[in-house]
């Protein structure tokens, strides 16, 4: 079997090669493996993987250089495999036990080891965590939409014969009461079950007799077994539970016998049937035949089985739980949160990714036996340390200060939820039994509130962090915040700086002087890019009043009154110009509906330039200058106006104009 180990993406090799040529392989890294929303509006996850995560681990370093050869050739790469044939992992692991309840954000592993022997492992991680934990959540959900057992059985729908075989330990950790996959029975001691198939019946003949007699043979050859009957091959009720009935008691099969029997349905109405066939098993005496349920359920369908009433005493799910079907793809992340002690973290456009810096643990609270909060903490910090003695602590909402709660010194107990699994590349962790798993999660459900374990609607747990980790983390996201906009570009949009609006067939008030504030303004910041926005009207543009317009012809293209006033001119060039009303029957304001001769808008060069703050110039304030302000204002751009490097109509309408930007946030200078 391939070495799991290396299940994983080229570039955590590609980063690695770097790390180690740079010198940064051997640095101190700590990485949060975490998940940020559960699946299906859950509150919560169940862990499973970990054990597999240590194997996995364990297998780093055990391939020899012609293995690393075959993804990473070439003699550049020949020392970087020299280094990865012997790198054996030599860091401490951190992590929840199997069948832990996790909340969002907490971590679920933590590595802490090496840059580079950190890094690779988070591919291979991350496919061991995600698929255990979709499998093990959706189990919760499903076991939880009833009071009866529910059996695993989803081995042909799984992707894979490895998604399989841990998929189904994964759903008995959250609640299965056993599964069919007979390889997780040889490696985890879980006794594995199964009935029949319809194959089974109709061998014997596609015929009611052939159904009896597939039943007689099937009690005979499992005698001393549980014994289960699959009855809805032709027909449940007219054939399916009569013939049942007989085959159990033609064998002796009743109330006394001590293995435990039963019929399957896996068809049609199940409410419906399972409460015929009650009443007909009842009649027979047969009162201790239990009634199992299987065909595509899922907590859904369940949940509503149980409010009909049906009679069903346990249930068969299949790929909902083995796919994980409605939410498929588990969403745990693996980040680095500290290299070198300096705790580090990722800063995203989306607000749901941030993370939560440093090297981190985790305690749950509980009081008077429920769990009433978790708290992350940087490990050691003020908190941590309260917690730790049990002294009286105060946790606050992360987003909401006046929402905090108190647990007061001797009402509260607190455990931490990660412990030390791997020390110094060894395994140290705890070996438990699969049922101990089970039970273990079984136990934390128990302690958690009604409402928290509802399918729909829960109520949300408790989930905070501590002053130490907020304040941290609000004093990366200010430093990092500062350095942007203290590197942040600056650009300086000149618009309609043209002979027309300055001393031609549209001059405006204040012209000559706006084009000299301007040079200035350029002069005085050389390392400034300038973009100019110019009218470049056709002859019979449709706004001229000769054409039904409202303007005198102006900037009319290959006239002296469409070219930029001179001084500026000296600093425009070809792709920094940007040409608006070049159609006729198109009348344009905006700086940003124009563009130059490549086809590119004035808001694709702002970006490929990276600026994000932009001083406007330009003619006149009233008309173009407020509308490409008020567009770029609409982008996100940071927006200064010039204002003695303005010109405009009329006085009134300028002064007008100026208090509208002012209003909308666009700064004056």
């Amino acid at each position: 079997m391939l070495n799991n180990a290396y299940c994983s993406d080229k570039y955590q090799y590609t980063m690695g090669k770097s790390f180690l040529e740079s010198g940064n392989a051997e640095r101190r890294a700590v990485f949060n493996l975490f998940y940020r929303t559960a699946p299906e509006n859950n509150n919560w996850a169940v862990v499973s993987g970990v054990d597999e995560v240590i194997e996995m681990v364990g297998n780093l370093g055990n391939m020899p250089e012609s293995f690393f050869e075959k993804f990473l050739p070439g003699d550049e790469y020949a020392g970087f495999r020299k280094y990865l044939s012997t790198m054996k992992f030599t860091g401490n692991i951190y992590a929840m036990r199997e069948g832990e309840i996790a909340f969002p954000k907490e971590p679920v592993i933590i590595v802490e080891a090496p840059l580079v022997q950190a890094q690779v492992l988070e591919t291979p991680m991350l496919c061991i965590m995600n698929h255990q934990m979709a499998v093990a959540t959706k189990a919760s959900r499903v076991t939880r939409a009833t009071s009866k057992p529910v059996s695993e059985f989803g081995s042909r729908r799984a992707h894979g014969p490895w998604a399989a075989t841990y998929g189904a330990k994964a759903a008995v950790i959250a609640g299965c009461a056993s599964t069919s996959n007979v390889l997780t029975e040889i490696l985890y001691g879980k006794p594995s079950t199964g009935t029949m198939a319809h194959s089974f019946v109709s061998s014997f003949g596609c015929s009611v007799d052939g159904e009896l007699q597939a039943f007689d043979t099937y009690i005979k050859s499992h005698r001393n077994e549980g014994l289960t009957l699959l009855i809805d091959t032709y027909d449940t009720l007219r054939c399916g539970i009569r013939n049942a009935i007989k085959a159990f008691k033609a064998n002796g099969i009743d109330n006394s016998y001590p293995y435990g029997y039963g019929v399957r349905l896996d068809s049609g109405d199940l409410a419906y049937l399972s409460t015929q066939c009650r009443k007909m098993l009842d009649r027979a005496g047969l009162t201790e035949c239990k009634i199992f349920a299987t065909n595509s359920l899922d907590e859904y369908l369940i949940s509503d089985l149980e409010k009909q009433g049906a009679r069903i005493d346990c249930y068969g799910v299949g790929d909902a739980i083995a796919t994980s079907k409605n939410n498929p793809c588990f969403g745990n992340v693996y980040k680095l949160v500290e290299i070198d002690h300096e705790p580090v973290l990722k800063r995203s456009e989306d607000k749901i990714k941030l993370i939560n810096p440093g090297f981190q643990i985790t305690y749950r609270i509980v009081k008077a036996g429920l769990f009433r909060a978790d708290v992350t903490c940087i490990r050691g910090d003020a908190l941590s340390r309260k917690i730790e003695r049990g002294e009286t602590i105060t946790i606050r909402d992360e987003f909401d200060s006046d929402k905090y709660t108190t647990f007061y010194k001797g009402t509260y107990k607190a455990r931490a939820l990660q412990t030390e699994v791997m020390a110094a590349g060894k395994d140290v962790s705890e070996k438990i039994s699969l049922d101990g798993k089970r039970q273990y999660y079984l136990d934390n459900l128990s302690r958690l509130g009604a409402s928290e374990k509802r399918l729909v609607n829960p109520h949300y747990y408790k989930v905070d962090i501590s002053d130490t980790l907020y304040d941290t983390k609000m004093g990366l996201l200010d430093k990092i915040q500062k350095e942007i906009e203290s590197k942040a570009i600056s650009a300086h949009v000149s618009v309609d700086m043209l002979y027309d609006f300055i001393d031609g067939t549209m001059a405006c008030h204040n012209g000559n002087k706006a084009a000299v504030a301007a040079r200035g303004f350029i002069k005085a910041h050389p390392e400034m890019p300038v973009l100019f926005v110019c009218d470049h009207h056709p002859a019979d543009h449709s706004s001229f009043k000769e054409n039904g317009g409202i303007w005198p012809a102006h900037c009319i293209q290959g006239t002296r009154g469409a070219e930029i006033e001179e001084g500026l001119a000296a600093f425009a060039c070809e792709e920094m110009t940007f040409y608006k009303g070049r159609e006729r029957d198109t009348e344009q304001y905006s700086g940003f509906e124009g563009t130059n001769n490549m086809g590119e808008s004035l808001d694709d060069k702002l970006q490929e330039l990276g600026a994000r703050r932009v001083y406007v110039s330009g003619i006149a304030t009233e008309y173009c200058i407020k509308a490409t302000c008020t567009d770029l204002l609409a982008a996100g751009y940071e927006v200064y106006l010039l204002t003695d490097a303005l010109a405009y109509v009329d006085e009134e309408g300028h002064e007008k104009a100026i208090a509208e930007m002012d209003g909308m946030g666009i700064k004056m200078l």
